[in-house]
């Protein structure tokens, strides 16, 4: 996900906001040089500083890595894919990208291993067993791999059935909105093509086309709408569009689809304090710390917004009284 860009100022460590800020325009060595400064040398950032510099240039890595794969560098990508993966060795997306590259170069091996890791940090990843079922056929592993699609067609099924059981019960309810919802869940979502939109948005992003972003924007929630970075990236292009009141709904939508990530709830509280509601801003900056209560840009701008002083280095050691 991603943050608004005034966020970035209200970040004490240098090196983490150049880090970020070259992730965002796609250039990934200086922003993984950024980012390594910011780990080895600010022994006092704070530890949610930390964690968003391990989670940024994990992210670089992967970034840099799909990059070299796409130019033919595939095992230059591979390499890439393992540094992201030293860093979050749980995210289950690198696994499942690391046997995409490997099969690529006929390691089905190593592939099919890389697929069984992304299933065990997550059993619901669908894709990725769907990816197994095919390289173990490759492989000459028949038996194994009618065992990994039935698995795939099981968690298909339930993927669909769940959502429709919802719809049924907010029928039975009489909640005509909510059993519309889970039903477009179970029988229009295509998150596949919803992605191709995002890709489209994020390259009008870049190109500062804010109005064409949204555009795409819209198309993918058609496909998806229940897939919060859309939301979030939604927010973005409104803000940058000047529809503060518009982007507070999109942002809204992605924390409540996210309820554990901070960055929609902290572009929702940037987002209020632009469409001017002070009080519920500070109210999301209160519920980010109650996630991370270290968290320093929710410190650093609690204490702004209340006049607490302009140490922020203080206000980070101290906290907050909420």
């Amino acid at each position: 996900m991603r943050l608004l860009a005034e966020i970035r100022n209200y970040m004490g460590n240098y090196h983490l906001k150049s880090g970020i800020y070259h992730y965002y325009r796609s250039e990934f060595m200086p922003a993984i040089a950024f980012l390594r400064k910011a780990l080895a040398e600010d022994a006092e950032m704070a530890e949610a500083e930390r964690k968003s510099a391990r989670r940024f240039l994990t992210l670089c890595h992967k970034g840099l890595a799909e990059r070299l794969e796409t130019g033919g560098e595939i095992d230059r990508g591979i390499e890439e894919l393992d540094r992201a993966i030293d860093l979050s060795p749980d995210y289950p997306d690198l696994h499942y990208r690391k046997g995409q590259f490997l099969e690529r170069v006929a390691r089905r091996e190593e592939a099919t291993a890389a697929y069984r890791r992304a299933i065990d940090c997550q059993a619901n990843y669908l894709d990725a067993r769907v990816a197994l079922g095919f390289c173990l056929l490759a492989a000459g592993s028949e038996k194994a791999a009618g065992t990994a699609f039935k698995q795939a067609l099981g968690l298909k099924l339930e993927h669909a059935r769940r959502p429709f059981r919802r719809a049924v019960a907010f029928l039975e309810d009489g909640d005509i909105d909510s059993a519309r919802d889970q039903f477009e869940d179970t029988f229009l979502g295509q998150p596949r093509l919803a992605e191709e939109y995002l890709r489209k948005a994020l390259d009008w992003i870049r190109a500062e086309k804010y109005a064409e972003a949204l555009v795409e924007l819209d198309r993918a929630l058609e496909l998806s709408p229940k897939y919060p970075d859309i939301h979030n990236y939604r927010g973005i292009v409104l803000c940058d569009l000047k529809r503060a009141d518009e982007a507070v709904v999109s942002f809204r939508r992605s924390a409540a689809l996210s309820p554990v990530h901070l960055i929609p709830k902290l572009n929702l509280a940037f987002a209020l304090l632009r469409a001017e509601a002070h009080d519920e801003a500070e109210a999301e900056l209160e519920s980010v710390l109650e996630l991370e209560p270290g968290e320093p840009v929710a410190i650093a701008k609690l204490a702004e917004l209340r006049g607490e002083g302009s140490d922020r280095k203080g206000a980070v050691a101290k906290g907050i009284s909420r």
